[in-house]
């Protein structure tokens, strides 16, 4: 028996702290996956059925590797419901693979118009598209920030993002992990 077993789900975390120089004890404390504060609730009418019925087949079409013709079917998507969030969500995920940032940013920020004021995954999904986009601009303070109100909706890849973006948090790890391993010279 190595005396682990007794250790309660935190300790664990710690430990995996104290030998993992990039994991924070909160990185393994807080819920693995999504939690979202709402969830998305779409109405019945038919101009979203088909909406979500052409999105689903241009998601289908980019999965196959055929990136313009998912592209044209999106763009009828969100025109057959340009109320809806998540077409919005889904044509910025497929542009950014078309390397179309700025249209990428343009969809984000709809479908951000469109969840004003709500706690739902279709927001949580355009802040951290909108993150990660931002990110790979070198806005590092402005994805911060989507990645927080991401993660405060119940995002567990923005909660993710959120501590591997918080450098004191790394140095910390480093410094302890170091620390521990007995090592003379602290590299900072």
């Amino acid at each position: 028996m190595s005396g682990l077993e007794n250790l309660s789900e935190r300790d664990k975390a710690v430990l995996r702290s104290i030998f993992d120089p990039t994991v924070t004890i909160a990185a393994n404390v807080v819920d693995e996956g999504d939690n979202f504060v709402e969830e998305d609730e779409e109405p019945t009418t038919d101009a979203t059925k088909a909406s979500v019925s052409l999105c689903a087949e241009g998601v289908c079409l980019a999965e196959a590797g055929k990136l313009e013709e998912a592209l044209s079917v999106m763009n009828r998507g969100v025109d057959a419901d340009p109320d809806r969030a998540a077409a919005y969500n889904d044509r910025a995920q497929l542009l950014r693979l078309l390397q179309k940032d700025d249209d990428a940013m343009s969809d984000l920020e709809r479908a951000l118009q469109l969840t004003t004021g709500r706690k739902t995954r279709a927001r949580a999904l355009a802040l951290c598209q909108r993150g990660v986009l931002l990110r790979k601009r070198g806005n590092d303070d402005a994805a911060r920030a989507a990645f927080a109100e991401a993660a405060n909706l119940g995002s567990g890849f923005a909660k993710k993002q959120v501590v591997d973006m918080n450098p004191y948090a790394a140095l910390c790890n480093q410094m302890l992990s170091q620390v521990m391993r007995g090592e003379k010279e602290i590299k900072l």
